[in-house]
């Protein structure tokens, strides 16, 4: 029998209690970090366990944060079908300053980065008036992408500050960039196989089924195929070291 989440501002039978969840939650709400967790296993439900928190502590406004305007719009959505409270808001570029000045002072914001860092540069916004900022997408984080401005301005905010991704770079010099840029040190992570995870997920079979591409598509696959080779030949000239195998998907 299926057990939903029984929480505050929550609605009754909308989320599915799952254990990992709780304890992505829980380090969430007690720290600063970035939650890494796969795709399909619920990182907005884990927002949504913190959010709940943060609204029955009822001390400010709530943050969700994702790069693109479809993102955001799922966000709300999502809010919207299962939390109890009305007032949530949705805030992109395409929104007039009047209108954002109204709807900033909502319980819950879900807005594009670019447009809150913007706002926060104006002063018509201030960290202040946030106690939870979720940045989702997280990895995006590199360079002067507005995740790293909005982050800067909650430097010496006593806001909690938590990331989502799907994955984090393998690369540690490129996930320590993020790391430091959000002001975050801790990293809270699950994998399918992760102890707590296991009973949600089911073991898949996979069956390659090879198909002969027809006369044009190998045409153009030749083609693609010389192309790689000139420029691969290039870098060898140029002293880069390469496996002699090439793959058109590389």
């Amino acid at each position: 029998m299926t057990e939903f989440v029984e929480k505050k501002y929550v609605k009754n039978n909308s989320i599915e209690k799952r254990d990992y969840q709780i304890n992505l939650a829980n380090q969430a709400i007690a720290e600063n970090c970035i939650v890494v967790l796969p795709t399909g296993l619920g990182k907005t439900a884990v927002a949504l366990h913190v959010i709940a928190e943060y609204l029955s502590k009822g001390t400010g406004g709530i943050l969700f944060l994702a790069p693109t305007r479809v993102l955001v719009n799922q966000h709300y959505d999502f809010l919207k079908n299962n939390l109890t409270l009305d007032d949530i808001s949705l805030i992109t570029g395409e929104d007039a300053i009047p209108k954002r000045t109204k709807l900033w002072n909502n319980s819950i914001v879900c807005a594009t980065p670019e447009i809150t860092r913007n706002d926060l540069i104006r002063g018509i916004i201030t960290p202040e008036q946030f106690t939870l900022v979720v940045f989702d997408e997280v990895h995006r984080t590199a360079g002067d992408y507005a995740y790293s401005g909005i982050a800067k301005r909650f430097e010496n905010s006593s806001a909690r500050l938590v990331g989502m991704t799907a994955t984090l770079p393998s690369e540690k010099e490129k996930a320590t960039e993020i790391l430091t840029k959000l002001r975050i040190s801790c990293v809270a992570e699950r994998t399918e196989d992760s102890p707590d995870v296991k009973p949600y997920t089911h073991e898949t079979n996979t069956e390659w089924i090879h198909v002969e591409l027809p006369a044009e598509l190998k045409s153009i696959q030749r083609l693609l195929k010389l192309a790689l080779d000139e420029r691969y030949d290039t870098l060898r000239k140029n002293g880069i070291r390469l496996a002699e195998q090439q793959s058109l998907s590389a």
